[in-house]
């Protein structure tokens, strides 16, 4: 088992010691809780899953990487300035997402990001860990509050129209900008599409009855709030599409939802056109 100087395994690459392993029902969770949100941290993890000692199951963490291969550690996060200063962040492997096929265990997506390489950094990695993070707090808020219950994108995709189940990204939802004041550089109605960072629902349970409400995610890094053109994407831009969707109500045919509402969330600031969130 190769060591570093101070006699530590490689954070890295996997470094078993022959460690017997019977994987628990926390493991298994942890497993499916990755799978629902493509890549989590430990700190994350252990918000969810509450073990009593969060340093065990931390721990926990790295046997499950070293000596199963049923996780991995993402090494993008390293690669920042201040890197060390930053958890480290996991996603199911390819093992272990076998190993939830094998045992029909596939929890419904809350988020849609692809499974691909993750060896290097790349552009969009800031952005998926706001939309998870972001998306993520609002799931443990409302499992922790009482009849509720959160809705997550798989779920809702799954009673929507044929037609959107079997595009090729059933999140993209046509619309037609027209020219306003928001978009003043706009000349004549421009055809583009919608595609929410993700989409949820939350269920409530009113007088022994279900009631739903639907939110579309819209988080920003860096994007900024005005362009010259209203062809590159900005935070008006975005506005002025959502509000064009929910006013025309296409999300009822596209998704099959009976309602909508923008859930923008930046950065540096937080810009909501709901009440909630």
């Amino acid at each position: 088992m190769p060591l570093d100087q101070l006699g530590r395994r490689s954070r890295f690459a996997r470094s078993p010691s022959g460690k017997r392993m019977q994987l628990t029902d926390r493991d298994l969770g942890i497993l499916r809780w990755l799978h629902r949100y493509r890549f989590l941290t430990a700190p994350q993890l252990v918000a969810i899953l509450c073990p009593r000692s969060p340093k065990r199951f931390v721990e926990r963490l790295g046997d499950l990487f070293h000596e199963t291969g049923l996780i991995n550690r993402l090494e993008v996060r390293w690669r920042g300035l201040h890197a060390h200063c930053q958890p480290l962040s996991y996603e199911l492997s390819t093992l272990g997402l076998r190993l939830l096929e094998y045992r029909d265990d596939i929890p419904k997506r809350a988020v849609t990001l692809s499974r691909r390489a993750s060896g290097r950094r790349h552009l969009q990695f800031d952005h998926a860990t706001l939309v998870i993070d972001t998306l993520l707090k609002i799931e443990l808020a409302t499992n922790g509050a009482p009849g509720q219950r959160f809705v997550p994108v798989d779920e809702i995709l799954t009673r929507a129209p044929s037609s959107t189940r079997t595009a090729r990204n059933p999140l993209a939802v046509p619309v037609t900008l027209s020219p306003c004041e928001a978009l003043p550089d706009l000349k004549r109605p421009w055809h583009t599409h919608i595609i929410p960072d993700a989409l949820y629902g939350i269920e409530y349970e009113i007088d022994g009855e279900k009631r739903y409400r639907f939110w579309a995610l819209e988080c920003e890094n860096t994007t900024p709030e005005q362009r010259s053109s209203a062809r590159h994407s900005s935070i008006a831009r975005k506005r002025a599409a959502y509000e064009t969707l929910i006013a025309s109500r296409a999300y009822r045919d596209h998704w099959g939802i009976p309602n909508l509402k923008l859930n923008l969330v930046c950065r540096r600031s937080t810009s909501r056109l709901d009440d909630r969130w």
